[in-house]
């Protein structure tokens, strides 16, 4: 990776940047002095040989995993010698960020909104779909995955994608399983948006994290 391709704090403070995350988005990647920098700032909330995330929590919101209000943290995962990737305002020992759990018009706006590339070649892993009720999913789609078409689509414009490793059982998704006694570790292939989007819909809807206010 070209070094001018990594954010650093010198880049940050001569940006005009008033905020860390107005400079740096989530996927970014940074270089050692951004580590050092948020490291030094206060110990670390967690920190593995892979990752870490600041001290402090950055704000609070309802964890899909638990479904409780709870703390998310600046996190940055290692990519290489020196290089990490910024994941953004995540739940402890997660690397989604928060902004990534809202309530989505459609299957195809998540796929649209969800849309990139690695190298400019590979679709990135998408961030699980969780719903209302605490049911969990992949839904990929792109080159080489079972969905259709089996391109990289900007739009999310597919017709069926691939799901897998749904958190219980789903009927819905039965007639799609790949190995039928496993359904909770199994894929899914070339299941149809609209099945994609009753699941959704049977299990209360798409989740948000954003705390209601009255």
């Amino acid at each position: 990776m070209a070094r001018e391709e990594l954010k650093t704090i010198e880049g940050w403070h001569k940006s005009g940047c008033n905020s860390w995350d107005e400079y740096c988005k989530p996927g970014d990647m940074v270089d050692q002095g951004v580590a050092d920098y948020f490291l030094d700032i206060l110990p670390p909330r967690t920190m593995t040989r892979d990752y870490f995330q600041v001290g402090e929590p950055h704000s609070h919101a309802i964890n899909p995993k638990t479904m409780k209000i709870c703390g998310t943290y600046a996190t940055f995962a290692v990519r290489g010698k020196e290089i990490w990737e910024y994941c953004g305002n995540c739940f402890p020992h997660m690397f989604v960020d928060v902004e990534k759990f809202k309530k989505r018009d459609s299957v195809q706006t998540f796929l649209r909104e969800t849309y990139k590339l690695l190298c400019g070649i590979t679709q990135a892993p998408r961030p699980h779909i969780f719903c209302a009720d605490g049911f969990e999913m992949s839904v990929q789609a792109g080159d080489g995955l079972y969905c259709e078409p089996r391109v990289n689509l900007e739009s999310g414009e597919y017709t069926a994608c691939e799901v897998g490793y749904p958190s219980q059982k789903e009927e819905l998704l039965m007639p799609y399983i790949e190995d039928p006694t496993k359904p909770t570790e199994a894929v899914y292939p070339y299941v149809p948006v609209e099945v994609i989007e009753q699941v959704i819909e049977k299990h209360g809807g798409w989740f948000d994290a954003r705390i209601p206010f009255a």
